[in-house]
C-alpha cells in the first residue's frame, strides 16, 4: 500500500515542548528572525541592502512601508500570505515578488514550517531632496 502526506496537511503538536505552545501567549504576533548580509554599513554598497528573514509558525513580519526603497523577495521554503497595499495573495517556496516604494508590506507565515525568504531593497537617494 502506499501513502502519501504533506507536513502543511498535518495538526501541529501543541506538547509543552512545542514552539506553538512556547509562544501560545504572547502579545505580538511577530515572531521572526532577521540577518541584514550585505548592506552600506557592512560591505561597499551604496544603494542595496540584501537580508535573510525567518517567519515562524503562528508568525508575521513587522508590517511596514519604506518611501525611498523598492523591494523584491524571493521566498526559500514555507508558505504564507503576503500583502502589499490593497493587494493580499499567497506565497510559497519558489515565489519571487516586488515591492513598489511607499507600499505598505506584511509576511504572514500560515504553515506548518518556517517560512525563509531573501530580500533585496534598493535606495532612491533623491527622495526626500
Amino acid at each position: 500500500m502506499k501513502s502519501l502526506v504533506n507536513i502543511e496537511d498535518k495538526k501541529p503538536d501543541l506538547d509543552e515542548r512545542s514552539l506553538r505552545h512556547v509562544v501560545k501567549d504572547r502579545t505580538s504576533e511577530i515572531l521572526r528572525d532577521t540577518y541584514y548580509l550585505i548592506d552600506p554599513q557592512n560591505s561597499p554598497s551604496k544603494n542595496l541592502t540584501m537580508g535573510y528573514t525567518v517567519i515562524y509558525p503562528t508568525g508575521k513580519t513587522t508590517g511596514h512601508a519604506h518611501d525611498d526603497m523598492e523591494e523584491v523577495y524571493y521566498i526559500l521554503t514555507g508558505k504564507g500570505k503576503m500583502v502589499i497595499g490593497g493587494d493580499e495573495f499567497p506565497i510559497q517556496a519558489g515565489d519571487a515578488f516586488y515591492v513598489p516604494f511607499g507600499e505598505y508590506h506584511v509576511t504572514y507565515n500560515t504553515g506548518n514550517q518556517p517560512l525563509a525568504m531573501v530580500w533585496v531593497t534598493g535606495i532612491d537617494k533623491s527622495v526626500g531632496k
